[in-house]
């Protein structure tokens, strides 16, 4: 069963073409769920499609950027539309996991130190015992006072910090 048609495939190819840049050979450098910081849906940069949700990023050598794109296009970028796919797969059931997760209730300790247990691992917030500054998030020997570059300044912060430290994104690792 073919997953898209020759004709979505040429037009692709065409774009490529139209831009001067290689029609093979890409790789999957990241992807990210635009879910995370908008309700909005991206536009693939290739194809033009208005639905994209999760993106992969695709880079090539002697290319002068970064393409951003849907799960098909992907594919055919990098010659390989069933490893697309299964990216794809692996980043819809991380974003099935991390609904789940939130809506977990972290238990208190005496010492105010937040537990929760997930993936039958414990994960463990910190608060700073210097009054407001923070928190930090402790797993499996990890531990963590900054988050995406900055300091972790809430509890909620926390923990997302701490979903991403025990269930890391494609191509990130704990």
């Amino acid at each position: 069963m073919e997953i898209y048609s020759e004709m979505y495939k040429r037009r692709c190819i065409k774009r490529l073409q139209e831009w001067k840049a290689p029609l093979s050979d890409w790789e999957c450098v990241d992807m990210y769920d635009v879910a995370e910081a908008s309700n909005a849906l991206c536009t693939c940069d290739l194809c033009d499609c208005p639905g994209v949700r999760f993106v992969h990023v695709m880079r090539h050598a002697e290319y002068f950027e970064d393409v951003h794109v849907g799960c098909i296009c992907a594919g055919i970028m990098d010659g390989d539309i069933l490893a697309a796919k299964d990216r794809e797969r692996e980043m819809k059931n991380r974003a099935k996991r991390k609904q789940n997760y939130l809506k977990k209730e972290w238990r208190v300790k005496k010492n105010g130190n937040y537990v929760l247990k997930y993936k039958n691992e414990w994960l463990t917030i910190v608060p700073s015992k210097w009054g407001n500054a923070g928190f930090g998030v402790v797993w499996n020997g990890h531990g963590m006072w900054r988050y995406k570059g900055k300091s972790i300044g809430d509890f909620l912060t926390a923990v997302y910090a701490a979903f991403d430290l025990v269930d890391p994104l494609i191509g990130e690792s704990s």
